[in-house]
């Protein structure tokens, strides 16, 4: 719509152009005909003064009409106008006054138009029989003249109302699909500061759950080394030890959450070095990252936005997961496109080792893996999250071109 819309306003432009042209032709043939015989040259001179002035207006006439002064602004043109219609007949200045008419129409109403219009002709109309009142006879032969020139005219500026009610069609589907947009944008952005909230509920829950106990862990050891370091001096050492164990651990927390929150550095980062940023955020906290890519995925991702957007943020959930939910110690991300589509993978181990059973089969599908999924859906892909043989998999497929997908949680 925004493309038809710009074209719209380049052809109503070049009709514009067009138009002052035409006048302009019209004034230098009445000047050299005036030139020739001694006659016209007045209005010769009207319509060359005529040709910047009615440029200026048509330039002045879009903020005119948004401050709300289009009834104005139509007034105006069509006096200004009306020495064309008086002095003119069916040449070169007929394109003005159909697009004052048109734009009577657009900016006023349907009956501006014809108000327009009528008024153009009648003054026309009124001048031939004025010209012609010395008799009877010569009366009626400026009824005739009259009707001559303006009958013509009148069909000629129904074309003008007719292009009015066009773009006042046009300006009124524009208005309703910005409407439309703009409740669109105003629902995505509501969205978007639900889900920002929720996902700030549910960091600060975790950070509660997590951080919050090991503080009070540490609290609970230091107040009570306090209490037996005069009773038992090893087990207010003991004690002292799980508070700097605790605080190591918390320490360690503090900055996961700090790197799996922070995006890329490097904006101007593209294809398989944003993920290498995003890896190597990631390794601060001791984890074991490897990316792997081929030359076909780093070269989609430079060039399309929105399925990098979804890659990058799909590795980040990956990896906070991973480190969060899995305890992992080393993750595995490939990159590759082929037949059309782009295949992500990110494989974790998981912390507590292979022969331990982990507390969950598969890390609950909350805010971060679910929005992954939408995402994942509304291009037409599919996400899969599942435990495959003591280690976590999340696979990403992204049709490069295509439709339809699925999302697929299991415990494999």
């Amino acid at each position: 719509m925004g493309s038809f819309h710009v074209s719209v306003e380049r052809t109503l432009v070049v009709l514009q152009a067009a138009a002052l042209c035409c006048l302009l032709t019209a004034a230098v043939l009445r000047t050299v005909d005036a030139a020739e015989t001694g006659d016209g040259l007045p209005v010769a001179i009207t319509w060359l003064a005529l040709v910047p002035i009615v440029t200026a207006l048509w330039a002045l006439r879009p903020r005119i009409v948004r401050a709300g002064h289009g009834a104005e602004w139509t007034i105006l043109a069509v006096l200004l106008a009306t020495p064309i219609a008086v002095f003119g007949t069916l040449n070169f200045t007929i394109p003005v006054l159909l697009l004052i008419v048109a734009f009577a129409v657009v900016d006023v109403s349907l009956r501006a138009g014809i108000h327009a219009a009528a008024w153009i002709l009648c003054v026309g109309f009124a001048l031939h029989v004025a010209d012609n009142l010395t008799s009877w006879g010569a009366f009626f032969t400026g009824v005739i003249q009259g009707l001559i020139n303006v009958v013509p005219v009148a069909v000629l500026l129904c074309f003008g109302i007719a292009l009015g009610l066009s773009l006042r069609s046009f300006e009124k589907r524009r208005r309703d699909d910005q409407k439309v947009i703009n409740r669109l944008q105003h629902a995505t952005e509501m969205e978007k500061e639900l889900l920002l909230s929720d996902e700030r509920a549910r960091s600060a829950r975790e950070l509660h759950d997590g951080l919050g106990h090991r503080l009070t862990l540490i609290s609970m050891s230091l107040e009570l080394a306090e209490r037996m370091r005069g009773i038992d001096v090893d087990q207010a050492w003991e004690e002292i030890r799980t508070a700097r164990d605790t605080t190591s651990d918390a320490l360690a927390e503090m900055r996961m959450w700090v790197r799996a929150l922070s995006p890329v550095r490097d904006a101007d980062a593209r294809g398989l070095a944003a993920l290498e940023l995003i890896a190597e955020s990631f390794r601060g906290t001791g984890l074991t990252v490897d990316v792997s890519g081929d030359e076909a995925s780093d070269r989609e991702l430079a060039s399309d936005d929105e399925i990098a957007l979804l890659i990058y943020r799909a590795v980040q959930e990956g990896l906070t997961n991973a480190l969060r939910h899995g305890r992992a110690r080393t993750v595995r991300i490939f990159l590759a496109a082929k037949e059309q589509q782009m295949e992500l993978a990110v494989i974790n181990d998981f912390g507590w080792g292979a022969a331990a059973e982990p507390p969950e089969l598969v890390p609950a599908f909350g805010f971060g893996l679910r929005g992954i999924s939408d995402r994942t859906l509304e291009r037409g892909g599919s996400m899969r999250a599942r435990r495959v043989d003591g280690e976590f998999h999340l696979d990403v497929v992204v049709p490069l071109h295509g439709s339809g997908g699925t999302e697929v949680f299991s415990s494999g």
